[in-house]
């Protein structure tokens, strides 16, 4: 039993960073049939990945008086397709999102969590390892489902 002043252990604690090698399988294994695809996305649903978050800068250095602190809120980082859809990228590895982009934080969540932030968020779809050979696109119904795995899992609500 927890104690008054316990913390919880962090979802990841211990987490190398690594790729989970089920979802890695999955998506090496894409051939662009339901057949692939299906396993991979259920893969995704409880697998660890990283999602990109920055520092947004929240004051007006221009109205600001001398001397002010800065203050700074963290912000999911989103792409913009052509066609003006966004989407969250997640990536399987630290190490991948960090070679994508350097200059963000790698924040680990559960693909299904990842789903219900980028829906939460106004985004249209997850993109997977964005740019490699084996990226993965989840859009539509598959996002809608995956979504509910993590609303399911924590009672329903935003991802929060």
């Amino acid at each position: 039993m927890r104690g008054p002043h316990e913390l919880h252990r962090p979802a990841f604690s211990g987490d190398t960073g690594a790729a989970d090698p089920e979802l890695v399988a999955h998506l090496a294994a894409l051939d662009g049939t339901a057949a692939t695809r299906l396993p991979a996305v259920r893969a995704l649903a409880t697998a660890r990945v990283f999602v990109p978050v920055t520092a947004a800068l929240t004051t007006d250095l221009a109205s600001a008086s001398p001397g002010l602190d800065k203050h700074a809120e963290m912000a999911l980082v989103t792409i913009t397709g052509r066609d003006g859809r966004r989407a969250v990228p997640a990536f399987t590895s630290a190490a991948a999102l960090l070679a994508w982009h350097p200059d963000v934080r790698p924040v680990p969540v559960e693909g299904a969590r990842a789903a219900r932030t980028a829906l939460d968020d106004g985004a249209a779809a997850v993109l997977v390892d964005p740019g490699q050979p084996t990226q993965l696109v989840v859009t539509g119904s598959e996002l809608d489902q995956l979504a509910a795995v993590w609303s399911e899992a924590t009672g329903g609500g935003p991802a929060g």
